[in-house]
């Protein structure tokens, strides 16, 4: 190193160059030996180390950072902001009031069976939910279900009978299953060799009963050379020689007394034989009814045991027993005219519910044709005859929701369902093909009309006096005033809605953007379009769900206003 000293203002600085081995030397002396007095130069001694030596002395005892505990160290907090809570949705089964409709569609829901209701308001202001949810809250009296049967003695006729509430689908199932085992053991009994002996037999005194009757007049033929002869058409008699028949040509070379004797005997014995043989149908009708009687046993020894556990789960219901009864004597009668050979009875099955113990309370009917309502008979996949009962049988004593713009454009639907609501009856159908008419069964279900003015006019052209059919009617407003529907209940009713939709909660800051938005299209009152509202708040949940948001808030709904006054822009 070089450093530089001024000695004296006088004397010219002169450099002076210290190796470091030297200084490194001096400072390695020992510490015990006294340090000469050095004599006064111009040159200062510095004692150096090294920069690694001297770095190490500093870091001596520190513990490096990444030994240190990493638990100890924490990182710092950083304040988060809860959001709001959400706007608790209302609990009225309707979002936007609708208060006075409320209460009249629940008086009429309330009512006893043949009182309709008719529901009027515009589109989108959801008369279809609000009637559905209502009605499902109704309670109303179970009735019983029905089934049908094919008559013995009539078998163009569907005869019903009632069954207990919810056993419908049950009892038809279970009828069924015995028909099907029936029929197995009626083909089992009729190969039984128990059967064919009852058959020779029957056989065997027919054939005695028939000889029995000619054998006397065949004794006195005989006596008088006179042969009785059984042929294909009857019997014949025929002169006899010896014990054998006399051909024709012998009897005609024969003297004319004596052929004239011959002739006077048979003659004598034909009308003897004639009496007798006039009896015989008696005696084949005798052995027909046995041979029928015996058919008829065999066919009940294999249905009654069949139909034995259903009999006694509805020995309290008598219609329900006459109706297991009817199928017992269907099924023997259809064995005997069957001549033995097979048997199967025509039951209809009642499909409603047959998976379910019960009726469904509450049936939207989307499909309007006379059939659709009043149900049709028709046959099964395996060409049975069928009852498929319509929709206003399905409801029991129910609700059936129909929509009066589906009447309006099928003018036979419409005349089928003023027909049943006159006569307060559903008489089903008679399919392609089926020549049955079935009893009609009771109307016990009310029927709900959701109309608009258009559709009405529409049904009222129809049928000028169609508002005789609805006792009751409830109408929807389109609007309401501030006053009666504020920010907040409106907001509820929106978060209800949100719910019901599965759409994400409404943050509050929300609230001030629909409910104005919704006075703007209500022209200075609010308007209870809960289409609008929905597609609005769709639009802005899908928004809140691009930005990971919990809840739609403000800025989704602002933009989900301004994506639809773009598409609404010219």
């Amino acid at each position: 190193m070089v450093f530089w000293r001024n000695r004296s203002a006088k004397k010219a600085e002169t450099p002076v160059v210290v190796s470091e081995e030297s200084a490194a030397e001096k400072s390695e002396a020992p510490s015990s030996e006294t340090p000469k007095t050095d004599s006064p130069t111009n040159v200062v001694t510095l004692v150096t180390t090294r920069l690694a030596d001297r770095l190490a002395n500093v870091t001596v005892g520190a513990t490096p950072p990444e030994t240190q505990d990493a638990k100890a160290i924490k990182p710092p907090k950083v304040p988060t902001v809860a959001e709001p809570a959400a706007i608790v949705p209302v609990d009225q089964p309707h979002i936007f009031g609708q208060k006075r409709a409320v209460a009249r569609i629940r008086a009429a829901l309330s009512s006893s069976a043949g009182e309709h209701l008719i529901v009027l308001g515009e589109p989108g202001t959801g008369r279809m939910a609000l009637v559905e949810s209502l009605a499902a809250e109704a309670t109303r009296k179970d009735v019983d279900d029905w089934i049908y049967v094919i008559e013995r003695h009539t078998p163009s006729r569907a005869k019903a009978f009632s069954v207990p509430s919810g056993e419908g689908g049950r009892v038809a199932r279970e009828m069924f299953s015995a028909i099907d085992k029936a029929n197995i053991a009626f083909e089992r009994h009729l190969k039984s060799d128990e059967h064919r002996i009852s058959l020779d037999l029957l056989e065997e005194e027919i054939r005695y009963l028939g000889d029995k009757a000619v054998e006397q007049v065949r004794r006195r033929a005989e006596a008088q050379n006179i042969a009785v002869v059984k042929s294909l058409d009857g019997y014949v008699l025929a002169p006899m020689h010896e014990g054998r028949v006399v051909r024709s040509d012998v009897f005609r070379a024969l003297p004319e007394s004596l052929k004239r004797n011959v002739e006077a005997k048979i003659t004598t014995l034909e009308n003897e034989l004639q009496s007798i043989v006039a009896t015989l149908p008696d005696i084949e009708l005798e052995a027909s009814a046995k041979y029928e009687a015996l058919i008829r046993q065999t066919a009940l020894r294999a249905i009654r045991p069949s139909l034995a556990a259903l009999k006694e789960s509805c020995a309290d219901h008598p219609s329900a027993g006459a109706a297991i009864d009817a199928v017992e004597e269907a099924f023997v009668a259809s064995a005997v005219a069957s001549g033995g050979t097979s048997a199967q009875s025509a039951m209809l099955l009642d499909f409603v519910d047959k998976d379910s113990p019960e009726r469904r309370k509450v049936v939207t009917a989307r499909n309007v044709s006379a059939k659709d309502l009043l149900g049709e008979i028709g046959r099964d996949a395996l060409g049975r005859p069928a009852y498929i009962p319509g929709e206003l049988a399905r409801a029991g004593s129910g609700f059936v929701i129909i929509e009066a713009w589906r009447l309006a454009s099928d003018p036979a639907a419409w005349s089928a369902l003023s027909a049943a609501l006159t006569s307060r009856k559903i008489t089903p159908l008679s399919g392609p093909g089926i020549c049955v008419k079935a009893d009609p069964i009771p109307l016990e279900a009310t029927v709900i009309l959701i109309a608009d003015d258009q559709s009405w006019s529409k049904l009222q052209a129809i049928e000028p006096g169609v508002a005789r059919y609805f006792l009751h009617v409830a109408k929807l407003a389109a609007t309401a005033p501030l006053a009666e529907l504020p920010e907040l209940e409106f907001s509820k009713g929106a978060a209800r809605l949100a719910a019901d939709n599965a759409l994400r909660p409404l943050a509050p800051s929300v609230a001030p953007i629909i409910y104005k938005d919704a006075t703007r299209r209500g022209g200075g009152r609010v308007s209870l379009s809960c289409i609008a509202l929905l597609h609005l708040l769709q639009n802005a949940d899908s928004i809140a769900a691009d930005r990971s948001a919990s809840q739609i808030r403000a800025s989704d709904v602002t933009e989900a206003l301004a994506l639809r006054a773009e598409a609404d822009a010219p």
